[in-house]
């Protein structure tokens, strides 16, 4: 039996209907928050920091950007990365800061974020621990996808075929792209793991998104700490849990690994990737 070891989170859109008239619920507010998330891995190109902050529940558009913070990821060697805001002028990157000198994480080292936002100071911690390899990546027809597929001509699954450390614990996040283009079968689908579930060999483990002949399918593998699959897990279960709708109380938030209110998480990885084409081969 294929293992059902990763996990689909589902941002649900709630909406109102059936009302004559436009309704304004008395929401209670909270004072705005700040929102860090931020990524080192060991793999050039990948390393930023993003900062946002909350907004009430009746704000329209993008949530506030903050352009100017002051950023710093130190190592525990006592080397110190400067990030600097959206060097590049992108109209798409407001709030996000990227490394001023190269910044490539090493396994085993522990890296520490700093954030200062109008004088407040946010800090955050995390450890960089090694992925598994992928041996290989094959594909095959999903027989129930192609019978009605959500996508015309997309049922071909990835099959993952990996070797699974035993002696330890780990956890992993992953992410499908089709044709260079992130894909989820839900626009903010998110799909992590435990080893839990994995035996010694991860054995043609299949993809929870499809992909269409000639498509080039890549396949990421981020490590995570246990602090970080908390904070997914955690998400999972706010996100997927009804706790009485819109008249129940306010969930709490995931934890993370975050200092002073902040929400978010600072992710620190090894990631190993992989490639095919869908028809090649045949």
């Amino acid at each position: 039996m294929r293992s059902t070891a990763i996990f689909t989170v589902l941002f649900i859109l709630l909406t109102l209907a059936g009302c004559d008239e436009p309704t304004e619920l008395e929401l209670r507010q909270t004072p705005p928050r700040i929102v860090i998330e931020a990524l080192v891995t060991d793999q050039p190109g990948y390393q930023y920091v993003k900062v946002t902050r909350t907004t009430d529940f009746y704000s329209i558009g993008k949530t506030p950007r903050i352009t100017d913070a002051i950023v710093t990821i130190t190592d525990d060697d006592g080397t110190t990365y400067d990030f600097v805001h959206n060097p590049n002028g992108a109209t798409d990157s407001l709030g996000i800061y990227l490394p001023v000198s190269p910044l490539t994480g090493v396994v085993g080292k522990t890296y520490s974020l700093r954030v200062e936002v109008e004088g407040e100071l946010y800090e955050a911690s995390d450890k960089l621990l090694p992925v598994t390899n992928i041996d290989s990546l094959k594909y095959a027809e999903n027989e129930l996808e192609k019978e009605d597929p959500e996508e015309a001509g997309k049922y071909y699954e990835l099959l993952l075929y990996a070797r699974e450390p035993r002696n330890e614990a780990n956890y992993y996040l992953f992410k499908y792209y089709r044709n260079d283009t992130l894909i989820h079968r839900f626009d903010t689908d998110i799909y992590f793991s435990d080893d839990a579930l994995f035996g010694e060999v991860i054995d043609a483990l299949p993809s929870p998104v499809f992909f269409g002949m000639g498509d080039r399918a890549r396949l990421e593998v981020f490590s995570l700490t246990r602090r970080g699959f908390i904070f997914f897990n955690d998400l999972y279960t706010v996100l997927s849990s009804d706790t009485g709708g819109m008249f129940g109380p306010i969930p709490a938030p995931p934890r993370n690994n975050l200092s002073n209110g902040a929400l978010g998480f600072f992710q620190v990885s090894a990631v190993v990737k992989k490639e095919i084409v869908i028809g090649d081969g045949e």
